[in-house]
């Protein structure tokens, strides 16, 4: 599966940065560092330290194992730890890494920096999408637009809030709800939360 998921992030990334979507540093505590790394190694030389609450972050879509990333941030590049990214700062923001879905229909979406798989299972559809824009409304923070695209078509609107959540079919809480429209399909709805290691 994680050669999969390199296959397609290679794929579909960009000779020139994601210029669209900017990351911010996630889940950090205050005072603390996210370290940029010379090499995808917890061991590597530290090339930057970004503060708890560093935004601007632009990733390459270049990727290791391990959940590293190849970053630029303030003219510097090298490799974060992408489970610490995310978009804005503070009480609404979003980590980069999600799982979405939804029931009756069933479909799931896995977020990831970088890309979005789209598991379509009511209409036996699979997509890989590369975000395009990550934005929070102008007048409500605590709700998000995620865009992506794919190729050779296609394109996949994510809209994300910040609300308690219910699938409709078991008693899970969700921190999410989501709305999704990808092309060519109604909208569907569903429920979201932080996902686990992959």
């Amino acid at each position: 599966m994680r050669l999969m998921i390199l296959f397609w992030l290679s794929l579909f990334a960009a000779a020139t940065a994601e210029a669209d979507v900017a990351y911010s540093v996630f889940n950090v505590r205050q005072g603390d560092t996210l370290n940029m790394r010379q090499q995808p190694n917890p061991r590597a030389p530290v090339v930057a330290a970004i503060p708890h609450d560093g935004s601007g972050i632009q990733l390459s879509g270049r990727t290791a194992p391990g959940d590293w990333a190849e970053a630029t941030w303030k003219r510097k590049r090298g490799w974060l730890n992408a489970r610490f990214l995310g978009f804005g700062n503070g009480r609404w923001s979003l980590p980069a890494f999600m799982d979405c879905s939804g029931t009756e229909p069933f479909w799931s979406i896995a977020l990831m920096p970088g890309m979005a798989r789209a598991d379509l299972m009511f209409a036996e559809r699979r997509y890989f999408f590369r975000l395009t824009r990550a934005q929070a409304a102008m007048n409500r923070t605590d709700i998000w637009h995620l865009k992506a695209s794919a190729r050779p078509g296609g394109e996949m609107s994510l809209i994300v809030r910040h609300e308690a959540c219910n699938d409709g079919m078991s008693d899970t809480r969700y921190p999410y709800s989501a709305v999704a429209l990808i092309s060519g399909l109604d909208m569907i709805a569903g429920c979201c939360r932080p996902a686990g290691p992959r």
